[in-house]
């Protein structure tokens, strides 16, 4: 009977000092919750686990060619007026394909478009002509230096004004060099003008028409040094 007292009186004690504990401890507040974890989001099948996703934004697509003619401009169709010149002349063409499908006449009316005026429209327009095995050749003027283009020498009124040639023109009385920066202001960029110092000589590659003009320049030039006086 008193073991049982003994008993009783120390479950008894325990059960206060687990309440005096739980009243002791601080009440946590809604403030002090730990904080949601983010929620993931959904991966792609092939993205690896763990890794960041890389946006890399796509290459806009190249813009629409800059004409190299005005837009404001009267503008006709390159292809009819070449194959209208074509019956008449009897060339072939070869067309680069930088060159626009419309070039500006400049007034001409284009019937009245002949070989030699088409070439002229041409180098209006931004573009060069050239002769090479049987085909005139059309390209950008900024690049025509490149291509191989027909050697003239002697004059020929056959050759159309504005087609581009290559002339070498040797010198007699004057240094060939010494003349190149005389000439090279009365050339277009897309020309070209060099002086071989050995023998004396200039190259040219320009329209055939200032290549004309250039040549009697030249000759006007290389004359004797007149007879000074002691």
């Amino acid at each position: 009977m008193q073991r049982n007292r003994h008993f009783t009186f120390a479950m008894l004690l325990l059960i206060f000092a687990i309440g005096d504990v739980a009243a002791q401890a601080p009440a946590r507040s809604p403030a002090q919750s730990p904080p949601a974890q983010p929620q993931q989001q959904p991966q792609s099948p092939g993205q690896p686990q763990g890794q960041p996703l890389l946006v890399v934004p796509s290459t806009p697509p190249p813009g629409p060619a800059v004409p190299r003619v005005d837009p404001e401009l009267p503008t006709v169709e390159l292809a009819p007026l070449l194959q209208r010149v074509e019956r008449a002349s009897g060339k072939r063409f070869l067309i680069d394909g930088r060159v626009g499908p419309r070039v500006y006449l400049g007034g001409v009316e284009p019937n009245d478009v002949t070989y030699p005026v088409l070439l002229a429209i041409l180098q209006r327009n931004g573009f060069a002509a050239f002769e090479s095995d049987g085909w005139v050749n059309i390209v950008p003027d900024a690049n025509v230096r490149s291509y191989e283009t027909r050697v003239v020498q002697a004059d020929d009124a056959s050759i159309p004004p504005d087609e581009f040639v290559t002339r070498v023109l040797p010198t007699v009385n004057i240094n060939a060099a010494t003349l190149v920066p005389l000439l090279r202001p009365l050339m277009p960029q897309s020309a070209h003008l060099a002086a071989q110092f050995d023998s004396s000589q200039l190259l040219m590659m320009d329209r055939y028409a200032n290549i004309q003009r250039i040549t009697a320049i030249v000759r006007a030039l290389d004359v004797p040094p007149r007879n000074r006086a002691p």
